[in-house]
């Protein structure tokens, strides 16, 4: 376990409500094999600043029924200092998940890469902000 890549995504929900409509698309990423799920935690950032997390384990029943089957839950990855950075990442007033996840997608590929004798050299996302910004530029071409 924990062997695969992991990333993290941290979103903000409008009017500071965290949105159960994401849950069928991120269970069908779970369900396909395409990722597993290592910690989910909400972050509440109230008007004057001040923040609060829950972990998955922390919800009361109803939410989490709604979150718990997208996989095994490992408790608490996301480290006190990980919350507070993900929480000055957000305005006043909002709310937040912060995602953890494994990347299944790559176990095959990357045992064809060692049984072929190859070696990962690097692996990095180019972030949103980059992409749409060469996306206006060859718009302007």
């Amino acid at each position: 376990m924990l062997d695969l890549p992991l990333e993290y995504a941290l979103i903000e929900f409008e009017d500071a409500n965290v949105s159960s409509k994401i849950v069928p698309e991120l269970l069908d990423l779970a369900q396909r094999g395409i990722v597993r799920f290592v910690d989910i935690v909400f972050i509440q950032k109230g008007e004057d600043g001040s923040t609060s997390t829950i972990e998955l384990n922390d919800l009361d029943p109803g939410m989490y029924e709604i979150f718990v089957p997208m996989g095994e839950h490992v408790s608490s990855l996301f480290t006190n200092d990980d919350l507070a950075i993900a929480a000055r990442k957000l305005p006043a007033n909002s709310a937040a998940v912060l995602f953890l996840w494994e990347n299944l997608w790559v176990a095959n590929l990357r045992k064809a890469l060692v049984d072929s004798g190859g070696r990962l050299v690097e692996r990095k996302q180019i972030a949103p902000d980059v992409v749409e910004q060469f996306k206006q530029e060859l718009a302007a071409q």
